[in-house]
């Protein structure tokens, strides 16, 4: 173990060298500012750098058991002080052979504030300054002039140098040896924690803890008392309102999550009971059975003014203000935010049970409309128009009812007839022949064939229009006007069946033979021996990025993003990333290492939040499995992608996005 220490410390500092010699050089091109940079930023950010693995191996090895862990109950092996010594001092001399004089120089003292701040010393390790890992997640590195990019190297290596230096004085000098420590004089001072508080709303800058612990402190009674401008009023107006929403989505995601264990057959019930408990409470039925039923998703008090609060947010009677996380001087949380939360957690509620929906009708051949004894009496051609009439009307009463989410796709049924509806075609065929004997099979198959050739899209254009008129009335009766008008969509529809009516044909003459063969009946009990799926060709074969003209290096940007936050594999080609925005075929699908949900929030704020590409109409998530695929080589079910969650680490993914 102790190689790996000596190892990585000698490579970190052969790149160090590197790195030193291109800070002191007076003359450089951007070009070589660009590289030591991204150098500069992978030694200190990337996991598998030889200085994070040197400072995991310290940690590990040497100055385990030194460090309080209350959390680690598993024994380590701790070395002797002397050991700790001869592995510093080894490492000093590595610095003597490796660098230059004064490129690092190990600190031994301390100067301290008073006596106090020596007692925490054997508590701390050496980190990374916060402020540079928020610098380190907005930096653009091809958008940086050459001024720029100095002053960032300068940071960068800066932070590199006191990293080493601490590593070595708190994970390992302390061990075996105490610092000289100067003391700086004491001063006496009280904490005004109140004006402190304040002062963060004047900012802009307090966190939901802060707000926690000073709950039952009236800030806006502190702010109104400063006679702020208007302008300064609603930026702390609007800061509260984001810690209002952000503790609203907590504590949905926490009760939400619930629904997720149940057994898919009481889910759907449960999410509609649930919902209506919220609308009777909505509409003034604040029993003590619905109270104490909706206590148990949010505690709260006073439900009468809850129900008031929701009048008031329905009729925008509120001000910014108002939307106070909790009451005024009390721990618990405001009528308008309870109100707020059942009104948002209401919404959450019917989108789950729309994503229900949506799985269900992802692949409408598998609804109770399509089970094989509907079509018992029809021979294939006939069972096959009457697929499509209904699948043509549910996709035009989703269009109509549903517009926000569907939107008209005028090549959606050569996709569906092509690639769904063939698949199931296949299927039934197997399903309507199974319980039939050789002899009826025989008269089954051989009457669908000749049906493919006396029932062509042709002779049966007119017909379709009947059978697609009754289908869109049915179970009422409605007589059959024909028009130019009303028979334009279904003429849309029979052009493309008409594209692929040799497919089906051809099937079942397949099917046939293979009867005639032995290779399917009775006789053999073989099951059906299916031609291989049609690969259906969407136009569609990656997303393509609306500034790919003008700006399209910002995607090396977005790549260096996810791979910093572990969202994609380290080893992603450029050329192989580029291609996925390039709206054209690719060939290396982009490994994902982030989990779905993470996948899925980052194609909807893409594709349909930000409009980064151009709209897929509907096709998103098609184009989402093309492109990205799991790390284990497995391609990523479409259904499941865009039914996930909003995933702990949106923010990550929101700040990945920004470089586009």
């Amino acid at each position: 173990m102790k190689e790996i220490v000596f190892d990585s410390f000698k490579s970190t500092l052969q790149e160090v060298k590197i790195l030193n010699n291109i800070v002191v050089k007076e003359k450089i091109s951007k070009s070589e500012l660009e590289d030591s940079l991204k150098q500069a930023q992978n030694l200190l950010f990337s996991s598998y750098s030889s200085l994070n693995i040197f400072a995991e191996s310290v940690k590990s090895y040497i100055s385990v058991g030194y460090k309080i862990t209350p959390f680690d109950k598993k024994e380590k092996k701790q070395i002797s002080k002397i050991e700790a010594k001869i592995i510093y001092n080894k490492l000093l001399g590595i610095i003597n052979t490796e660098l230059e004089k004064d490129i690092i120089v190990p600190t031994e003292s301390l100067i301290l504030q008073s006596q106090v701040s020596s007692l925490g010393l054997a508590f701390i390790s050496a980190s990374i300054d916060e402020n540079l890992k928020n610098f380190n997640d907005e930096l653009n590195i091809g958008k940086l002039k050459s001024q720029e990019l100095s002053t960032a190297l300068n940071k960068y290596f800066a932070a590199i140098i006191g990293y080493i230096q601490d590593i070595l004085l708190y994970d390992i000098y302390l061990i075996f040896e105490k610092p000289e420590i100067t003391y700086i004089q004491e001063l006496v001072f009280t904490t005004d924690y109140k004006k402190e508080y304040i002062d963060k709303w004047l900012n802009c800058t307090v966190t939901f803890n802060e707000l926690r612990r000073n709950k039952r402190t009236d800030h806006w009674d502190e702010i109104y008392k400063l006679d702020l401008d208007f302008e300064q009023t609603e930026k702390i107006e609007n800061h509260q309102k984001k810690l209002f929403n952000e503790r609203i989505e907590f504590e949905i995601s926490s009760v939400i999550d619930d629904f997720d264990e149940l057994e898919e057959d009481v889910k759907k019930e449960a999410l509609n009971k649930e919902i209506k408990l919220i609308q009777d409470f909505f509409n003034s039925n604040t029993s003590k059975t619905v109270v104490k039923r909706l206590k148990n998703i949010l505690s709260f008090s006073k439900p009468k003014e809850v129900v008031i609060e929701y009048d008031n947010i329905l009729r925008d009677r509120l001000l910014l203000s108002d939307f106070n996380v909790y009451e005024v001087g009390k721990s618990n949380y405001s009528s308008v935010f309870v109100a707020s939360f059942f009104m948002q957690y209401l919404d959450k509620l019917k989108e789950y049970l729309d994503t229900l929906d949506d799985a269900v009708n992802t692949n409408t051949m598998i609804n109770n409309q399509f089970q094989y004894n509907v079509f018992k009496d029809l021979l294939l051609v006939e069972e096959l128009e009457k697929r499509i009439a209904i699948e043509a009307v549910e996709y035009r009463k989703n269009c109509d009812d549903y517009w926000e989410t569907y939107t008209f796709d005028p090549t959606y049924f050569d996709t569906f007839i092509s690639g769904d509806l063939y698949n199931v075609f296949l299927n039934a065929i197997y399903e309507r022949i199974k319980p039939l004997n050789d002899f009826e099979i025989n008269k089954y198959l051989t009457l669908s064939v000749n049906q493919f050739k006396t029932h062509t899209p042709t002779k049966r254009a007119e017909e379709f229009k009947r059978i697609y008129h009754d289908t869109y009335w049915y179970p009422n009766y409605m007589e059959y006007n024909p028009n130019q008008y009303e028979n334009k969509y279904p003429v849309h529809v029979w052009k493309h069946y008409k594209n692929h009516f040799q497919l089906f044909k051809e099937a079942t003459e397949n099917i046939l033979q293979d009867f005639k063969k032995g290779l399917i009946g009775n006789a053999r009990k073989q099951e059906l021996i299916e031609r291989p799926k049609r690969k259906v060709k969407s136009k569609h074969r990656s997303f393509t990025y609306k500034k790919w003209q003008f700006e399209s290096t910002n995607l090396t940007s977005l790549k260096d993003s996810l791979i910093r936050k572990k969202l994609i594999a380290s080893d992603t080609d450029l050329k192989d990333f580029r291609k996925a925005f390039s709206g054209e075929e690719i060939e290396k699908p982009i490994v994902w290492t982030g989990n779905i949900s993470e996948l899925s929030y980052f194609i909807k704020q893409l594709h349909n939040v930000l409009k980064l590409v151009v709209d897929l109409k509907q096709q998103q998530w098609a184009v989402t499995i093309n492109c990205f695929i799991q790390e284990n080589g497995e391609q990523y079910n479409r259904t499941k992608l865009r039914t996930q969650k909003v995933p702990a680490t949106s923010k990550n993914i929101d700040m990945a996005l920004k470089t586009l």
